[in-house]
């Protein structure tokens, strides 16, 4: 898996599952998913994830309910599969619900050009409802 991710579990870890699972997804990136930033070595079209923020509600019963807002931006030489890239995203992720994922909605980023790298990056942004223990 290219996910750059440690031992332990996040939630970024589940929305990459997500995304890996979907061959719409794989399709355009293969298994380039990595958090934060795009080695300038790395193979495009790929796909960057970050957290941008989270918030956590705790319960009476000593549970925890956490919402984070994870940026997800395709990355390609061409505008034209950046943006597929992100539709791809968008689809995969929008309303999904499973394993430690209680619902994710998605809202449309911006798109950007990057000269120094030479590419063209399209962002979506996914709120993560879930369950901590």
């Amino acid at each position: 898996m290219g996910s750059g991710l440690g031992a332990r579990h996040m939630i970024e870890s589940s929305v990459v599952a997500v995304l890996l699972a979907d061959s719409d997804v794989t399709d355009i990136v293969g298994n380039r998913i990595t958090p934060v930033a795009v080695r300038q070595a790395a193979d495009v079209p790929a796909i960057t994830f970050a957290r941008q923020s989270g918030s956590r509600e705790y319960t009476f019963g000593g549970g925890v309910q956490a919402d984070v807002l994870i940026s997800l931006t395709c990355w390609a030489a061409e505008w034209l599969v950046a943006r597929n890239g992100a539709e791809a995203i968008r689809v995969a992720l929008d309303t999904y619900q499973g394993g430690a994922i209680d619902v994710a909605s998605v809202t449309d980023g911006s798109d950007y050009y990057d000269p120094e790298a030479d590419l063209f990056g399209c962002t979506v942004l996914v709120a993560v409802n879930y369950s901590e223990v």
